[in-house]
């Protein structure tokens, strides 16, 4: 399976085609050329269900693309805050420096959310980032 159709498989949320490919042989780290993952499609879909299956199967949860984004920003990007508490539950870095900025002020200033999406996401990792 090429990057290509997997990330058709993520979109359309077609799971069975993935874990069939994954089972096969597929690398869950399958890149692009800019480095991005299959496991960051699925945060930027915000499809946990996908995402548990690629991390099972090996994918590395923080992974970085060529714009320094991981799973965990670009989820938090896209305000899926349920998919960003599944990453940190599983223990991914809150370090990402998405375009080599701290997360919390990319967030702010490129996601687009709305204040409390923002803050929702901000919530979960509040612990660990300091936030300006």
């Amino acid at each position: 399976m090429t990057f290509a159709e997997v990330h058709s498989c993520i979109k359309q949320g077609d799971i069975g085609s993935l874990t069939r490919s994954l089972r096969s042989g597929l690398d869950p780290n399958l890149s692009n050329k800019l480095s991005w993952t299959p496991l960051m499609l699925a945060a930027i879909e915000g499809n946990t269900e996908i995402a548990r299956v690629l991390v099972s199967c090996g994918a590395n949860v923080d992974a970085t693309n060529s714009f320094g984004e991981s799973a965990l920003s670009l989820a938090a990007h896209k305000g899926h805050v349920l998919f960003v508490n599944w990453l940190v539950n599983i223990g991914a870095n809150r370090h990402c420096r998405p375009h080599g900025r701290n997360l919390g002020d990319w967030l702010k200033e490129a996601s687009g959310l709305p204040p409390q999406a923002i803050s929702a996401v901000l919530a979960l990792l509040r612990d660990i980032q300091t936030f300006h």
